[in-house]
């Protein structure tokens, strides 16, 4: 009898999904744009050169020999890697945040001027493969690192005087950190100064101290920590401080990835709801425009051909129901007339053709017509502005100054557009009686529901409406409409260092 074997084979396709599954599983950093070349000017050029000058001065004067060349290089690998999965800051500034501020310090107390000077060199190196940057942007950002680096230094063995006591070296730990910050953002504060004229310098300051001193201070007490290690343990205590910063910077990573991800979702959401309220508003025209026609080639004519009959019979009997056809064809005619009206508020003018200046020309006929004087002031910029937000402008232009001939009783409107900064700008501004928030509620729970209208219809749009009434004070509406994506907002010359 024989017996057969069934032996587990793992097919090679099983083994590579299972690997493109966990790669998935890798949070990816989030694409980052390069930024611009500063703005050379005589000023910032010697400043910059002055630092630079400073830093290689005192890197000569002090930097010696290493005397544990493996803790360089687990120090230099370590601090490459946090710079090169830098994160874009949360808040949207422009800077980035990494946790090499922690192994940058520890390797600078541990291993002296040397060990800065290879901290800041692997920073560099780091930040330059995530994030580009012009060269002259390098120069001053390693310069300043360097500086702030070795006050650290100096400040951290000043006070413990080569003693590990707790206390001491705590106190040591949270001054240098301290220390350290300053430099480097007064540093960084001067050379914004130099490339933005308008920027406040404290606030500046006392932005980055709420938001970045914390992290430096930790980093001082950290530094002490490894101290410690590093006397006791050498390289391999230095990489128990390792493991901790680099387990928080790929926390860093995972949240800077799933942000990104929940902004690019949102993106994508905002893109899908203008595009199916455009089809919306495109559908509803059509629709509009469909019944407009059908009224006018049908009833209107209809009731053309009635009038005209009316007037032609009356003309014919001389009999007492003369006059009752004549005010027959009158009531007709002014049906027609109000039927029309109608049927221009149902479907407007093609407002892609025409533009807006012309439409809004147009709703504010009427107004003139019963001596309300209107002004229409359009700018060239929303003048070329198609798509969705014409039409919703139009729309709350319409029923904006529907309200003004109806209940402003005003002596003057004034109706403004402009664009700017990717939306639409509409401000409609009467000099009229005006009106109370409560009786604003009276009147949308009597059925008047004009203004929740166009409330809705801004919002649908993506934009805002605001209305600003009290009574005797006239009514401002104003409308804040997008109409494409937002422009790019520029980078700052110089980017604030990681970790902060």
């Amino acid at each position: 009898m024989t017996s057969t074997a069934n032996a587990n084979v793992t097919h090679p396709g099983a083994s590579t999904s299972r690997l493109r599954r966990l790669a998935a599983r890798i949070p990816r950093l989030p694409p980052e744009t390069r930024g611009a070349p500063p703005t050379f000017t005589p000023v910032l050029v010697a400043y910059v050169g002055l630092l630079a000058a400073g830093a290689v001065t005192v890197a000569a004067l002090t930097v010696r020999l290493p005397a544990d060349p493996a803790l360089l290089a687990l120090g230099a690998c370590a601090n490459f890697v946090l710079a090169a999965t830098s994160v874009r800051a949360l808040s949207g500034t422009d800077s980035y945040w990494s946790a090499s501020i922690f192994a940058d310090l520890g390797l600078t107390f541990v291993a002296g001027p040397i060990g800065a000077l290879v901290a800041v060199a692997s920073e560099w190196s780091g930040a330059r493969l995530r994030l580009g940057g012009h060269w002259f942007k390098s120069i001053f950002n390693t310069s300043d690192h360097f500086l702030s680096d070795m006050t650290g230094w100096v400040v951290f063995h000043g006070i413990t005087g080569g003693r590990l006591s707790l206390g001491p070296g705590l106190v040591a730990g949270l001054t240098a950190g301290l220390l350290a910050w300053l430099v480097n953002i007064w540093l960084l504060a001067i050379v914004q100064r130099l490339t933005q004229p308008g920027l406040r310098v404290l606030p500046y300051v006392g932005q980055n101290a709420v938001s970045i001193l914390p992290y430096h201070l930790g980093a001082g007490v950290t530094a002490f920590g490894g101290v410690v290690l590093v006397a006791r343990e050498g390289a391999d205590g230095f990489m128990l401080l390792l493991v901790p910063v680099l387990l928080l910077q790929f926390s860093l990573l995972v949240l800077s990835s799933r942000t990104h991800a929940a902004q690019l979702q949102r993106e994508a959401h905002a893109r899908e709801r203008e595009l199916l309220l455009r089809q919306a508003l495109e559908a509803s025209d059509a629709e509009r425009h469909r019944i407009a026609r059908n009224l006018h080639d049908g009833v209107v004519q209809d009731l053309a051909a009635i009038a005209l009959g009316l007037r032609s019979r009356s003309e014919r009997d001389q009999g007492g129901d003369r006059l009752t056809m004549l005010h027959a064809a009158d009531a007709t005619s002014e049906a027609i007339d109000e039927l029309r009206t109608l049927l221009r508020e149902i479907a407007p003018p093609d407002l892609q053709e025409i533009g807006l200046t012309a439409a809004l020309d147009e709703l504010a006929e009427p107004l003139r017509a019963h001596g309300i004087e209107a002004i229409v002031e359009v700018t060239a910029a929303a003048e070329g502005v198609r798509g969705g937000a014409l039409t919703a402008a139009y729309r709350i232009a319409q029923e904006g100054l529907r309200n003004v001939g109806e209940h402003a009783h005003a002596a003057r409107v004034r109706i403004c557009a402009d664009s700017h900064a990717g939306h639409l700008d509409l401000q409609i501004a009467d000099d009229g009686a005006g009106f109370s928030e409560e009786e604003r509620h009276r009147q949308a729970e009597a059925g008047h529901i004009g203004l929740r209208l166009i409330l809705d219809l801004a919002r649908d749009s993506g934009g805002e409406l605001v209305i600003q009434s009290a009574p005797h004070s006239g009514t401002t509406l104003r409308a804040h409409l997008p109409i494409g994506s937002e422009a790019a907002q520029p980078a700052l010359p110089l980017e604030a260092s990681p970790p902060s």
